[in-house]
């Protein structure tokens, strides 16, 4: 949906690719057994989602809400300090020097900073600018958005663990999709 009533789908859609890789780090801390290995790959693959995301909210959405909400240079201040702290505490639990204990605390804080953060953008932010925002000015800013996202093979596809993309480049190659012209492949 690229209209002003679906503003934003794109970063809504990032966060449910967000949400599951919680989901997927809560099964295996609810597992009960030390799984640092999968939890690391997962922390990395979070962190892949989340770097583009977080800097692309930074530029194109949080000068938006500055602009166009009531107290909007706070709430976007307030965003990019919590931006600050998410990043803060994804490096502290990739970090590999810690114990399993520390690495499930540090992923356990991760966590629920994220998830409030996205229920704060997705149940309060997003729908004060729909509110607010002239539709056309709603549609520059989601095609930004999508614009900013990194392309080609090397390009994180939401959702997907780390190399997937790399494999869907190596099997479009040899089936003739040219991945470099279409997102999609078959």
């Amino acid at each position: 949906m690229h209209g002003a009533e679906g503003f934003p789908s794109e970063l809504c859609a990032e966060h449910r690719a967000v949400e599951a890789l919680l989901r997927r780090l809560d099964g295996e801390r609810a597992r009960g057994r030390p799984a640092a290995e999968e939890d690391l790959r997962l922390l990395h693959a979070l962190r892949l989602l989340l770097a583009p995301h977080l800097t692309a909210e930074e530029v194109y959405l949080y000068p938006l809400v500055r602009r166009r909400l009531p107290a909007g240079g706070a709430l976007a201040d307030a965003a990019a300090h919590t931006h600050a702290t998410i990043r803060g505490l994804l490096d502290r639990a990739v970090d590999e020097r810690l114990s399993a204990p520390e690495r499930g605390r540090a992923t356990a804080a991760l966590t629920v900073v994220l998830r409030a953060h996205l229920r704060g953008e997705e149940e309060r932010l997003f729908p004060a600018l729909r509110a607010r925002v002239a539709p056309e000015e709603l549609r520059r800013c989601a095609r930004r958005l999508r614009e900013a996202r990194p392309t080609g093979p090397d390009a994180p596809v939401w959702g997907l663990p780390p190399g997937t993309g790399a494999i869907a480049a190596v099997r479009d190659g040899l089936t003739g999709h040219d991945t470099a012209r279409s997102r999609h492949s078959p």
